[in-house]
């Protein structure tokens, strides 16, 4: 039995949809980059699933355009993930918040 393409994009969806609940609760810094990394692999996975599922010729090029658009996406992941370790230092002048400070 394999999974087909809506059960697919669907377990996506429900990943996107934690990663945008992780991301609108706002409890720390952590859980919103943990949401965004979700976010991100549910677009991976939504891409790769896309790319195995195509028809005809098209399916032939969607390998490299399903490799350009993961390599987007890691990108775009680290560039948020930086920004929000260079967010962090700002507010408080250090990497890790812990209680003494430092």
């Amino acid at each position: 039995m394999t999974a087909g393409l809506n059960l697919i994009l669907g377990a996506s969806a429900v990943l996107f949809a934690v990663g945008a609940f992780a991301v609108v609760a706002r409890r720390s810094a952590i859980v919103m980059l943990m949401g965004t990394q979700f976010m991100f692999a549910a677009g991976a996975i939504a891409f790769v699933a896309f790319g195995k599922f195509g028809r005809g010729a098209e399916a032939v090029a969607a390998g490299s355009a399903v490799a350009i658009f993961l390599a987007i996406t890691t990108a775009a992941e680290l560039a948020i993930g930086a920004a929000m370790a260079v967010l962090l230092y700002r507010a408080s002048r250090a990497f890790f918040l812990d209680s003494d400070g430092g």
